[in-house]
């Protein structure tokens, strides 16, 4: 199932429309974001299903990326937590402290696509 807001460019690289890359802004060492957290939740997670791992105020957080949803899952990524629409949904639905993970973004350094 293909997200409705993964859209492809003029040369045909897929992004996210919803939170689109800026290149004219930020170059395009981290495929048009302003960093490497931004790169990993927007680009390699939400558009290129990546599943991902972050930390945050030391807990670690993992999350799965199927074809037709993603998930918050344990470290091995054999149990589902909670479901989700798609990586954008979870960017803006999962909360950590009250806080929605999307406003928590530019405060995470670790963070990778596995």
């Amino acid at each position: 199932m293909a997200y409705d807001y993964i859209k492809e460019d003029l040369a045909g690289y897929p992004f996210n429309s919803k939170y689109p890359p800026n290149y004219d802004r930020n170059g395009g060492l981290y495929h048009g974001y302003s960093n490497n957290s931004e790169e990993t939740f927007f680009y390699d997670f939400a558009v290129q299903r990546y599943d991902l791992r972050f930390s945050y105020n030391g807990v670690e957080y993992y999350f799965l990326s199927e074809q037709d949803y993603a998930a918050q899952c344990d470290k091995t990524f054999s149990t589902e937590i909670r479901r989700f629409k798609d990586g954008n949904d979870v960017l803006e639905k999962f909360e950590i402290d009250g806080k929605k993970l999307i406003e928590l973004i530019p405060m995470i350094d670790d963070c990778e696509p596995v």
